[in-house]
C-alpha cells in the first residue's frame, strides 16, 4: 500500500511542478523545480518499495488434498492457505540469551492454538535447559494482539517473553 501512497503523491508533485515551470514563469522556479525532484524521488521510492520484503512477512504455506478431475473440477477435502507459523530455533535461542546477561526469572506467555503452544514449549526447554527458572502462562488470545512472533521485555524483576507464532 505505501507503495501506491508514494507513487501517487510523487506522480502529483511531479505533474504539479511541470505545469508550474511551463504555465506559471513568473513564479518562483526555485519552488517548481523542487516540487519537480521531490515528486521524482517519491516515484523512485515508491518503484524501490516494490522490491524490497516485507518486514517479517512470510510466504504463504499451501497444504491440502485435492484431485483434479476432469476440466478442472477440484475435489479438495482439506485446504489450509496462509501465512506459516514462526518456529523457534537455537539460534533465535542465543540471541535471546544475549539479551539476558543475568539470571532473573523468566514469564513466558504463549498465545494461541494448541499447535503455536508447542512453539512455547520449545522456548521453555530452551530456557530451562539454558539454567533460568520460567514461570509459563498459555493465553488463547491477547488483546490487542501481539505484532510480533516473539518480544522480549527487561523489567526490574524478570524477564518477559510473549511467543506468538502466528502474529505477523
Amino acid at each position: 500500500m505505501i507503495d501506491r501512497a508514494l507513487g501517487m503523491a510523487g506522480l502529483a508533485l511531479t505533474i504539479i511542478g511541470i505545469v508550474v515551470i511551463t504555465l506559471f514563469p513568473k513564479i518562483n522556479r526555485n519552488l517548481a523545480w523542487t516540487g519537480l525532484v521531490l515528486g521524482l524521488l517519491l516515484l523512485v521510492a515508491a518503484g524501490v518499495s516494490l522490491f524490497l520484503p516485507n518486514g517479517q512477512a512470510q510466504g504463504p504455506t499451501f497444504s491440502g488434498n485435492c484431485n483434479n478431475f476432469g476440466n478442472n473440477n477440484f475435489n479438495c477435502n482439506t485446504l489450509n492457505f496462509g501465512p506459516s507459523r514462526a518456529t523457534f530455533s537455537d539460534e533465535l535461542g542465543v540471541q535471546l540469551l544475549a539479551h539476558m546477561p543475568e539470571k532473573k526469572p523468566i514469564s513466558l506467555q504463549s498465545v494461541g492454538s494448541a499447535a503455536e503452544q508447542k512453539v512455547g514449549d520449545d522456548v521453555q526447554k530452551f530456557l530451562e535447559d539454558h539454567g533460568f527458572t520460567v514461570k509459563r502462562m498459555s493465553i488463547g488470545m491477547m488483546a490487542p494482539p501481539p505484532d510480533r512472533p516473539f518480544s522480549f521485555s527487561d523489567t526490574p524483576n524478570q524477564y518477559v517473553i510473549t511467543v506468538a507464532p502466528s502474529a505477523h
